[in-house]
């Protein structure tokens, strides 16, 4: 909520300082005042559209900061599960209080993923739901709203590079 506010603050100021700017005039006075109605809806427009794209930009920076945040809180001490578990080890808990810090006092929205190997397919997948499932309600239980997040869960995962014991944890775009 603090972000969302942030955010609106600034593209505020920006509002404000870009219709200042729109309003002023450096021309000659001794020139004829326009008469078309539509320039001034023509500025207001620019004035919404620059308004927006700056919010856009200013919201994106903030979740990229999240998510840097969190890569490097998951790069020292990424959160991994004994094969054919699903509980959060004593790290794994520590790691997730530490990837709630720059989740909380904002709405950022983030996807948890989870993998799980087994011959067994469904196994596999249930597995895999179990430890995004103990993933959120860590971070639920660290203050973060249930509805930021999302549970992405792949049984034996077919890229190489995938650890299928390791979660992995994105902010969605808003």
């Amino acid at each position: 909520m603090k972000l969302r506010k942030s955010v609106c603050g600034i593209a505020s100021i920006a509002v404000v300082v870009l219709m200042t700017a729109a309003c002023g005039s450096d021309d000659d006075s001794s020139a004829p005042a326009a008469t078309s109605t539509t320039q001034p809806d023509a500025a207001r427009s620019s004035v919404a559209a620059t308004a927006s794209s700056m919010m856009s930009t200013v919201r994106d920076s903030a979740e990229q900061a999240v998510q840097d945040a969190i890569n490097a809180v998951l790069a020292a001490a990424p959160i991994t599960f004994d094969a054919g578990s699903s509980d959060l080890s004593a790290a794994a808990a520590a790691t997730l209080k530490a990837v709630a810090v720059p989740l909380q006092g904002n709405d950022t929205e983030i996807q948890i993923t989870t993998y799980a190997q087994d011959s067994n397919i469904a196994s596999a997948k249930s597995l895999a739901q179990a430890r995004g499932d103990n993933i959120a309600a860590a971070l639920e239980g660290d203050g973060i709203d249930k509805s930021r997040i999302t549970v992405n869960s792949d049984a034996n995962p077919s890229d190489p590079q995938v650890d299928p014991n390791e979660a992995a944890i994105t902010v969605v775009d808003e």
